[in-house]
């Protein structure tokens, strides 16, 4: 009786090292994300880097944050609120690169601190985003450490809930650096896959290697469980 029980749990654990493996966040929606870019004043939006016209040949749906020469960029990425529920909510978005959208000039990442912020959006990509009155801080990083293939996850559960509560058909998400002012010549990051999550994905998937360490360990226990049978 006991030796099937220690078999089951050592294969119990192996089960869980996969488990971990594949957990994500709950889906709620996903986002409509573009880029835009101010002039050389950095106070308005002039110009895209990323939208669904194919600017400059770049790909639609990426947020690039940073500067381009003169230009600052900044991310944006709306969530259509038609038929959502209150409840909590994540922002959650995913390392696209560590560089720009344009080869030479911002094709390398900064080290500094981006800031999340809300507005109303409208469900459609508008320059004016770049500017639009911030409705709240959501929170900030540090790009220091960021690699290709990171998730990130902000807690957006009151702005959320506030704009259902005041029936807007949008709300929308931008990402800008903040720790230089004016910017300068100095980097970007890229980052996309925006969507609502219902939980915080933050560092909750663990990469491929180690959910096949956790599977190896449980089934080198299995292993020296059975030798110990004989």
């Amino acid at each position: 009786m006991r030796k099937g029980l220690g078999r089951t749990a050592i294969l119990a654990l192996a089960g869980m090292a996969l488990a971990v493996g594949i957990a994500s966040a709950g889906p709620i929606t996903p986002g409509f994300t573009f880029a835009v870019a101010s002039s050389s004043n950095h106070v308005l939006g002039t110009h895209y880097h990323s939208n669904t016209g194919g600017a400059f040949g770049n790909p639609a749906g990426k947020a690039e944050v940073g500067a381009f020469s003169s230009e600052e960029v900044r991310g944006l990425s709306e969530y259509n609120l038609a038929g959502l529920a209150t409840g909590p909510a994540f922002v959650t978005f995913n390392v696209f690169k560590a560089g720009g959208l344009f080869s030479g000039v911002n094709d390398f990442p900064f080290t500094g601190t981006i800031g999340v912020y809300a507005y109303q959006g409208n469900n459609l990509e508008d320059i004016s985003d770049y500017q639009a009155a911030s409705v709240g801080s959501i929170g900030s990083f540090s790009t220091a450490g960021l690699a290709v293939g990171n998730t990130l996850s902000f807690d957006i559960s009151t702005v959320y809930a506030n704009a259902l509560a005041n029936s807007w058909t949008s709300l929308g998400i931008r990402l800008e650096r903040i720790d230089i002012d004016p910017p300068t010549l100095s980097g970007a990051w890229t980052f996309d896959t925006f969507r609502l999550t219902s939980t915080d994905d933050t560092n909750t998937v663990p990469d491929p290697g180690s959910s096949l360490l956790l599977l190896g360990i449980g089934l080198v226990g299995l292993k020296a469980w059975r030798k110990r049978l004989g």
